[in-house]
C-alpha cells in the first residue's frame, strides 16, 4: 500500500471512527460535511510528507477559517473567523486534513463542555483541551492541537491514555489562538504515540522534513541516565494509587539502569501555583472582560469568577509577579543540570468522576510557568480501569531530545487496552 493510500484509509477509518461513537464521546462541536481529495505528495523529498492527508483535530479555541470558532462560548455560537491560525495553516500547508473543531472549556478555563472520558463516560476528560484528548484517546485521530496555560494538554491527555507535548515556551506562534494569560499560554500537541509528537515538533514546529530514516531511528528513544524525580511538598495530598504508580515507574527506570535522584525546582510548588494563579487571573481578565462585559449572562461561572478575581490585582502587583516569573525563568536551565529529564505526576489523581469539574492541573504548573517543555506518557491504568500518566519535563529548546527520551519510556511502560468508547456503542 502506498502512502496516499495510507493516509487517505486513515481520513477514512477517523471518519467512521467519529460517526460510529462521537455521538456518546461529544468530543467534537464542528465536523465539516465533506472532506478535501488527499493530495498525492507523500514522499520523503516533500518536509511535510508524512502529515499529507493525516486527519488533525483542531480545539476550538483555535481560529480556522473554514470552520465556526466558538473559543467554547455561547457568546461566540456561529463565530467565523477571517483567517487560520498560524498552525492551521502550517497544518494546511503539510497537506495535512483539517478533520473538526473539538470541544473546549470556556476561553480554556474551567466551565466545561459536554465531552465524555473515552476510558469511562462518567468521568471528566479533563480540560481545556478535553474533546481533543479524548478524540486522540478514543483513537478517532492519532493527532489533535492543544494549548496549556496550567495543565491543558498534559493533564487530559493523561486522563485519556494519550501522549501530550507542549513545547518550550514561545516555539509556536500564537497567533489567531484566543489568549487566556500570554504569559502562560502555550500551544501544543495530543497525539496516540510520541511519533506523531515528533513529526509534529519537526514538520509543524521546526519545518523540516521527517522522513523514513528519521522515523527509523526515533523508533527506539533514547535511554536516559540520570532522571530527575520530583514530588514536591504536596506529595501528601496524591492520591495513594497515583503515588503507588509513579514509585513503579520510579523502580522500572532503575530497573533498566536509570539513575533515579530526588530533586526539588528551586521554589516550592505552593508558591509555583500562586505566582501562576496571579498572572493568569491578571491577564485573563484583559484577555476576556471585553468578550463578556455585554453578553455576561451567556459566561460560565468560572469565567466570570475569574475576570472578577483578575480585577482586583493592581498593575503594581502583577508587574511584581511578572518581575517574579521572569527571575524563574533565567535560571531554568540549572533545574536540569546534570539531568536528561524530570519526572513529576500529571495530576494528583485519575480522571475525576463527573463533568462539573476537569481536575487538578497543580503537578503541570511549574513546566508551563517556567516555559519548559513537558510531555506526557500513559504509564498504566487504575483499579477502576481509568489510565494513569507520568510526566516527563526537559531542557528548553531541546524539545526534540525531550521527545526521544518519552519515546524511550514508553517502549518499557505497559500498553494500555483501548477504551471502552473506542468501539462502536450499542
Amino acid at each position: 500500500m502506498t502512502k496516499d493510500n495510507i493516509h487517505g484509509s486513515s481520513l477514512q477509518r477517523a471518519i467512521a471512527a467519529a460517526d460510529a461513537i462521537d455521538g456518546k464521546l461529544r468530543a467534537f462541536n464542528h465536523r465539516p460535511p465533506d472532506y478535501p481529495a488527499v493530495r498525492n505528495d507523500s514522499n520523503d523529498s516533500n518536509p511535510g510528507s508524512a502529515l499529507a492527508g493525516v486527519p488533525v483535530a483542531i480545539k476550538d479555541l483555535i481560529d480556522t477559517a473554514d470552520m465556526p470558532t466558538t473559543y467554547g462560548s455561547k457568546i461566540f455560537l456561529g463565530n467565523r473567523p477571517d483567517k487560520d491560525a498560524w498552525i492551521v495553516n502550517r497544518l494546511r500547508e503539510a497537506g495535512a486534513v483539517i478533520f473538526g473543531k473539538t470541544v473546549t472549556t470556556e476561553f480554556a478555563w474551567r466551565d466545561p463542555g459536554a465531552t465524555v472520558n473515552p476510558w469511562n463516560a462518567a468521568h471528566s476528560p479533563g480540560g481545556s483541551s478535553s474533546g481533543s484528548a479524548a478524540a486522540v484517546g478514543a483513537g478517532i485521530v492519532d493527532i489533535a492541537l492543544g494549548t496549556q496555560t496550567v495543565g491543558s494538554i498534559i493533564r487530559p491527555a493523561s486522563y485519556c491514555g494519550a501522549v501530550g507535548y507542549k513545547p518550550t515556551y514561545g516555539l509556536i506562534p500564537t497567533t489567531g489562538v484566543h489568549a487566556l494569560a500570554p504569559t502562560l499560554d502555550h500551544l501544543g500537541f495530543i497525539t496516540s504515540d510520541f511519533r506523531w509528537a515528533a513529526i509534529c515538533h519537526e514538520i509543524v514546529v521546526r519545518g523540516r522534513a521527517f522522513g523514513a530514516a528519521v522515523s527509523t531511528d526515533f523508533a527506539a528513544g533514547v535511554k536516559p541516565r540520570r532522571i530527575g524525580v520530583y514530588r514536591s511538598s504536596n506529595w501528601a495530598q496524591v492520591e495513594a494509587e497515583v503515588q503507588q504508580n509513579f514509585d513503579a515507574v520510579v523502580r522500572r527506570l532503575e530497573a533498566h539502569g536509570v539513575e533515579c535522584v530526588e530533586v526539588g525546582l528551586g521554589t516550592d510548588i505552593r508558591d509555583m501555583l500562586a505566582l501562576t494563579n496571579g498572572v493568569l487571573a491578571y491577564e485573563a481578565r484583559k484577555a476576556i472582560h471585553d468578550d463578556i462585559k455585554d453578553a455576561g449572562e451567556l459566561a460560565g461561572p468560572y469565567t466570570r469568577e475569574l475576570v472578577a478575581r483578575g480585577a482586583g490585582i493592581s498593575d503594581a502587583d502583577y508587574a511584581a509577579l511578572i518581575a517574579r516569573v521572569q527571575q524563574l525563568r533565567a535560571g531554568r536551565d540549572g533545574l536540569l543540570d546534570g539531568l536528561d529529564a524530570i519526572m513529576a505526576i500529571t495530576s494528583p489523581t485519575t480522571a475525576l468522576k463527573g463533568l462539573e469539574k476537569t481536575g487538578d492541573a497543580s503537578f503541570c504548573a511549574p513546566a508551563t510557568l517556567l516555559g519548559l517543555p513537558a510531555v506526557t506518557t500513559p504509564s498504566g491504568v487504575s483499579m477502576d480501569f481509568l489510565p494513569f500518566g507520568v510526566q516527563l519535563i526537559g531542557r528548553a529548546d531541546d524539545d526534540l531530545a525531550l521527545l526521544r527520551t518519552g519515546q524511550w519510556l514508553s517502549t518499557i511502560l505497559p500498553s494500555l487496552k483501548g477504551p471502552a468508547v473506542a468501539v462502536p456503542l450499542a
